[in-house]
């Protein structure tokens, strides 16, 4: 909606990490607004899709890591060469959207990481599982 109202941005930005400065920021304050909504949208939308996913939390946070390089470096790639393949506001909203998604990543993978010492720091090394157990084989050869 405000994009609708709003002229798209015509500066030019030696990186994207240079809109976040206040200055720039406060001068255009209706694109800030707008890149603020879509990058809190897509990073509400990005984790909700990930609790979706029967993953451990060690592979969740490698993947929001993983996609949070991959918007960081497509922003500074499209804004770096001014090549517009999508509007400069998605750009930079992609740009805060990674920012914003290491925060998860790093949680994630400190717990999964915690997760595992866990499990490893308790586990009985002594344990030794009943025949009972054992899963069957159960192999039958067939008389024909």
């Amino acid at each position: 909606m405000l994009d609708a109202v709003v002229n798209p941005l015509n500066v030019r930005l030696a990186t994207p990490y240079h809109f976040f400065d206040p200055q720039v920021m406060f001068k255009y304050a209706f694109t800030a607004t707008s890149v603020i909504i879509k990058s809190i949208a897509l990073v509400i939308g990005l984790l909700w899709s990930m609790s979706f996913f029967k993953l451990n939390k060690l592979t969740k946070g490698g993947i929001l890591l993983f996609l949070s390089a991959l918007m960081q470096l497509y922003s500074l790639q499209d804004v770096a060469t001014n090549s517009r393949v999508i509007p400069i506001e998605w750009s930079l909203a992609l740009t805060l959207t990674g920012i914003v998604l290491l925060i998860p990543s790093v949680i994630l993978i400190l717990a999964g990481l915690a997760g595992k010492a866990h499990q490893s720091i308790t586990k009985d090394p002594y344990y030794v599982p009943d025949d009972d157990t054992q899963p069957k084989d159960s192999k039958e050869e067939d008389d024909f």
